[in-house]
């Protein structure tokens, strides 16, 4: 099979051609491992080549009913646990960890017969909206080079932009599925909050800010993953409503006219750039072309200052629980320099943070739940840019090297955490990620789904458009985002490299 032919099928096309004889799954396999060789020098996707273990994978005949049986597929290197093999989480205090067991995802990916085959590269701790590591070095945009993929699925998102793969795993805390989706020009959904399960290995992820999916191309392959996930829903912590009917199902059936609102300021402060407002206003006229009711409307969210705050502290709060459990699993303090600067300046952070701050920005994320809840009984959707800015440029989104050693410096060598809780440099870089995920990270506090839809490209670049929707109604989101997929389809265009 030629890169030609493979990259025009989604997973699920893949699948049946497998399951008819068509093409072998080694064959396939080739093709995508053919096609990473050649992206990936210029890319930087891959954390853990694995694809001696994807050949000893068993045989399609051995499992013929799998639902995508031999299709290739790549794990982020966080969170997704695979037996045997390396978890980094993008950090060099985790270079010695080897998964004793399976995470309850990838064992579902597992039984659907996936061929995982390599993990992708994250930021530290998936703590950035950049991809741009110690351990790894820098992942790129296949649209431009001399863009960031986003974060913290950049991997992922490279991937499947270039071609490598149909579909590769993700999670998303604050935008980091949607996030990478929208710079990479592909689909991503973030699902409800409780839609699959942590298990075994943890209860949450980041106080439930956290969900698992996958980025695609297609929509078709985002519902029948969704359905894969949501086997794993009765072990999940939280309470999730489950559908009708499958999601690959619920495609059959049409959107209707929907009342769907639209918002235009980001949440957490900061304003729209003209590429931006140009992406806005063409997803609006097609929705309106499509018969759908507009209406200029937010929920109620909290205060921008508020939002901040308690979204800090919840990051810092998760990092800093870094420290008690490399000793309780080491029997060793963690050492600065086994960490980036700024992760480090994080954790010295959250060694300042209250027990009662720390309930109180789980106040403010579950507050907007109920917000949400509350607004999605007037509309059924809401459309909002994915980003205030287009897609930035390597570097612009981290701290310099003068100013990494410069906290080093501070956080690590000296030790000044707890007299640096107001550091210019760290509130400077804060507000700056916090303003780049204004529009996402609310809806990882309110528990909701929410994607990002590739409908518009400016200078070589794509920009998505974010739409989400009521706790649990991932088939509303999913049906209207296969009607936009219909109407302007996404999936030929493909980067140059």
């Amino acid at each position: 099979m030629q890169f030609e032919e493979y990259r025009k099928y989604d997973a699920v096309g893949l699948a049946e051609l497998i399951r008819k004889g068509e093409v072998s799954a080694d064959e396939v396999l080739q093709t995508a491992l053919n096609r990473l060789d050649a992206v990936n020098p210029k890319l930087n996707l891959l954390a853990h080549d694995l694809r001696e273990r994807a050949f000893s994978w068993q045989r399609p005949s051995e499992n013929p009913h799998a639902p995508l049986v031999g299709v290739p597929f790549l794990l982020k290197d966080l969170i997704a646990d695979w037996e045997g093999t390396p978890t980094w989480s993008g950090s060099r205090m985790m270079k010695n960890y080897v998964a004793k067991q399976n995470s309850a995802l990838t064992q579902a990916y597992l039984n659907a017969g996936l061929r995982i085959f390599g993990k992708t590269t994250t930021p530290e701790w998936g703590a950035y909206p950049v991809t741009e590591t110690e351990i790894y070095g820098i992942t790129r945009n296949p649209w431009n080079l001399s863009y960031t993929p986003g974060g913290s699925s950049g991997g992922s998102a490279a991937a499947v932009a270039a071609g490598v793969v149909p579909a590769a795993h993700g999670g998303d805390g604050g935008g980091s599925i949607r996030v990478p989706a929208h710079n990479c020009g592909i689909f991503g959904l973030k699902p409800s909050r409780g839609r699959s399960s942590f298990e075994p290995l943890q209860s949450e992820a980041w106080q439930g800010l956290v969900n698992e999916h996958v980025l695609t191309r297609s929509v078709r392959d985002s519902a029948l993953f969704l359905d894969i996930a949501a086997q794993t829903q009765t072990h999940a912590l939280y309470a999730c409503p489950r559908p009708a009917e499958s999601f690959s199902d619920g495609l059959k059936h049409d959107t209707g006219c929907l009342k769907i609102a639209f918002w235009q300021k980001p949440w957490f402060g900061g304003e729209n750039d003209a590429d931006t407002q140009a992406a806005f206003a063409h997803s609006l006229k097609l929705l309106s072309d499509a018969g759908h009711h507009l209406e200029e409307a937010s929920p109620d969210f909290s205060p921008p200052k508020i939002l901040n705050r308690a979204a800090r502290v919840l990051v810092m709060g998760e990092t800093a629980k870094l420290l008690y459990l490399h000793q309780q699993a080491t029997g060793q303090k963690l050492h600065h320099s086994q960490l980036e600067p700024t992760t480090w300046a994080l954790i010295s952070q959250g060694q300042q943070i209250s027990a009662g701050e720390m309930a109180w920005a789980r106040d403010v994320m579950l507050t907007q739940g109920r917000a949400a809840e509350a607004f999605f009984t007037r509309y059924d959707v809401l459309m909002t840019p994915i980003c205030p800015r287009s897609t930035p440029k390597i570097g612009e989104l981290m701290p310099s090297e003068t100013e990494q050693k410069i906290i080093r410096l501070l956080f690590g060598t000296l030790k000044l955490g707890w007299l640096m809780k107001q550091n210019p440099l760290i509130e400077k870089e804060a507000e700056c990620t916090l303003q780049y995920i204004g529009y996402t990270a609310p809806f990882n506090m309110s528990g909701n789904p929410a994607m990002s839809v590739p409908l518009f490209w400016h200078n070589g670049l794509p920009i998505g458009t974010q739409f989400a929707a009521a706790h649990g109604r991932e088939d509303l989101l999913l049906r209207l985002a296969a009607q936009l997929e219909q109407i302007q389809p996404w999936a030929d265009k493909q980067p140059s490299i």
